[in-house]
């Protein structure tokens, strides 16, 4: 056990005799105790429990939204296990969630925009999920290519369908992430682009082309920090949902 101390200072005035010193202040320190396979695997989560108040800050709600949004997200694909990698799954997703969104900065690129990078941690991840699985479940993991109970005679044709499924998810999980970032960047390249040789055209309609290219980049903004965001869920979800299948040989 991990004890994550939250306390909280309250003021209190005492009554009779005592009063005549002055006021007294009384702290009351409530100690909450959390599981360390729950929370608080990271340094970073025992920095942000700092400052924690009964009537949360509007930083201190974000925080909780976020740990509980990830820690449902666990539960739902890998159960009541799922606690024991809440806090890989909250490093991934904000991690992953703070390069998508910061990649919309102008002359910043983060790893998530580059597809390499993308499927190297994606083949990582599944390589280590991989590992895993045999470490637990030893000859078991080859029922992930021949489903028990499916005919013999379809051997031939199920194995190598399911081999190949089960390898292409290194591929797929990094290219979705990079592909959807990639192609976003691009649109927006193409209207600001498309918007200044409007401006630098001089003509009437060039310059009212070009006001409009530029007041549609920002909903197209928008839209961009809403898909860095969803991205981030999305493979959060999927690797959980990989993991799963590593306990439970789905």
């Amino acid at each position: 056990m991990l004890s994550c101390s939250r306390i909280f200072l309250r003021q209190g005035v005492c009554s009779g005799a005592r009063a005549l010193v002055g006021p007294t202040q009384f702290n009351y320190i409530h100690t909450t105790h959390v599981n360390k396979d729950e929370t608080t695997a990271s340094g970073a989560l025992l920095e942000a429990a700092k400052g924690m108040r009964v009537i949360p800050t509007r930083g201190q709600a974000a925080k909780e939204k976020l740990y509980g949004f990830v820690q449902d997200l666990c539960k739902q694909n890998l159960g009541e296990e799922g606690y024991r990698y809440f806090p890989f799954a909250l490093g991934l997703f904000t991690t992953i969630g703070f390069c998508n969104v910061t990649n919309l900065l102008p002359y910043i690129e983060m790893p998530t925009q580059i597809i390499g990078c993308t499927v190297a941690m994606s083949t990582t991840l599944i390589a280590g999920l991989t590992i895993k699985c045999i470490a637990k479940h030893k000859l078991d993991f080859a029922s992930f290519f021949f489903p028990p109970g499916a005919p013999v005679g379809l051997a031939p044709l199920l194995v190598p369908v399911e081999t190949i499924s089960f390898f292409s998810r290194a591929v797929s999980l990094g290219v979705r992430l990079g592909a959807n970032l990639t192609a976003g960047h691009m649109i927006l390249h193409i209207i600001s682009d498309f918007g200044a040789q409007m401006l630098a055209s001089g003509t009437l309609g060039g310059g009212i082309g070009g006001v409009l290219c530029t007041a549609a980049l920002f909903p197209v903004c928008i839209l961009e920090m809403a898909v860095a965001v969803v991205q981030a869920y999305v493979f959060c979800m999927l690797t959980t949902m990989y993991l799963n299948d590593a306990h439970e040989l789905h």
